[in-house]
């Protein structure tokens, strides 16, 4: 189970991460359900009658490529005992795809439609603005009885072991509680005469054995994160996050953390909390994202012409994509650089708006989905070049 999209790719045998398992390239055609039904793990034999009534009900689709509508019913029905997603309090629907070196389904958070679409890539496009591109995302939990590593995303978390760490603060301070150890000194109060204490937060001999315990935590942290772009938050009491900051080494730490005790929360409050923050971080790529775009328009680092944007998005060129949350473009693709754009969609047709986010997706591009405002009148797209 990864992110929102539990999938598994056939040549692989291992469970892969949701875009850029879509994304990938698969043998065609590649099928895409939508459906506003939650296909229930409980009685999965009745979101799979749905199903196949849909393709049936979807034979011309098939027309012209390698596969029949029979054929991609046998094909649902052999994969259909991959495990299931419990249903989230939050689904309206549900999507499933279906290649033959690929199977994946997922939940989603708001009704799209009910919809068969078949062609040479996997339809995403109405994922993009439900569930991040970027879904993932790692919680430090430190307290002074343990030290716990999560991995997260919207679906959830799940614990990571941390090797060659140590298990706890208050071992590696030797029972020290030093939530609650602070420097103390006497003094009497100016109006009453009266001697009151006065506390300062951790010692100095204090912070110098965080430091030196938390350079050991960072130390099996970086270890087991070496290589993730995914960013990590700390879960801690206030005054704990800034001595972390000084010990860590992966470059993807926030410098918003979960403040107070970990331990007193339960784990749907650590993900509530964590997701809030991650969410955030989204947000603000994407206004970062659309602040370059809006610096370089009208010039040869952007376009927002959908012909140019499908041809560099194939050639892995498109550094940010930006998509309008409705609307569709079908045509033809032919590499390196025929589009052909039609009014109403025809046999053979590729959405193309899908078709530049795939594109974008599958060489490390990222894709935005923004208010038809945000674009040049008339844009049906627009993209910033990585060069």
């Amino acid at each position: 189970m990864t992110v929102a999209i539990q999938a598994e790719d056939k040549q692989t045998r291992s469970k892969a991460p949701s875009y850029e398992a879509l994304t990938n390239i698969h043998s065609e055609p590649c099928i895409s359900l939508y459906t506003d039904e939650v296909l229930p793990a409980a009685r999965p034999k009745d979101g799979l009658k749905r199903l196949r009534e849909m393709l049936r009900g979807a034979r011309t689709s098939f027309e012209g490529t390698s596969m029949t509508a029979e054929e991609a019913e046998k094909l649902l029905v052999s994969n259909w005992h991959q495990g299931f997603e419990s249903a989230r309090a939050d689904a309206k629907g549900t999507a499933v795809f279906v290649s033959r070196d690929f199977f994946g389904k997922c939940q989603v958070p708001v009704a799209v439609g009910e919809r068969v679409v078949v062609g040479n890539e996997f339809l995403v496009r109405p994922l993009l603005s439900l569930i991040p591109m970027h879904d993932r995302f790692f919680v430090l939990a430190l307290s002074q009885n343990h030290v716990r590593l999560f991995e997260g995303s919207r679906s959830g978390m799940q614990e990571r072991h941390l090797q060659r760490t140590p298990e706890s603060l208050h071992k590696d301070l030797e029972g020290l509680s030093f939530e609650r150890c602070y420097e103390m000194h006497t003094a009497a109060s100016p109006s009453s005469n009266q001697k009151g204490a006065f506390f300062h937060g951790p010692s100095v001999t204090v912070k110098d054995r965080l430091i030196h315990f938390f350079r050991d935590v960072d130390s099996g942290v970086a270890d087991l994160l070496k290589g993730q772009q995914a960013p990590l938050i700390v879960a801690s009491v206030e005054y704990l996050f800034p001595i972390y900051q000084e010990a860590n080494t992966y470059p993807h730490l926030l410098e918003e953390g979960i403040a107070g005790n970990p331990d007193l929360l339960s784990p749907d409050a650590l993900h509530a909390a964590s997701w809030k923050i991650f969410a955030k971080q989204l947000s603000n790529e994407a206004v970062r994202a659309l602040q370059v775009y809006k610096e370089h328009v009208n010039t040869p680092l952007t376009s927002s012409n959908l012909r140019k944007v499908v041809a560099a998005a194939d050639r892995g060129v498109v550094r940010f994509l930006f998509l309008p949350p409705i609307g569709e473009q079908w045509g033809s693709f032919v590499p390196p650089e025929t589009v052909h754009i039609h009014e109403k969609r025809e046999a053979g047709d590729e959405e193309l708006l899908n078709l530049a986010a795939v594109l974008t997706l599958r060489h490390g591009g990222q894709v935005w989905v923004v208010p038809s405002g945000e674009l040049r009148e008339g844009a049906e797209a627009a993209a910033v070049f990585r060069f």
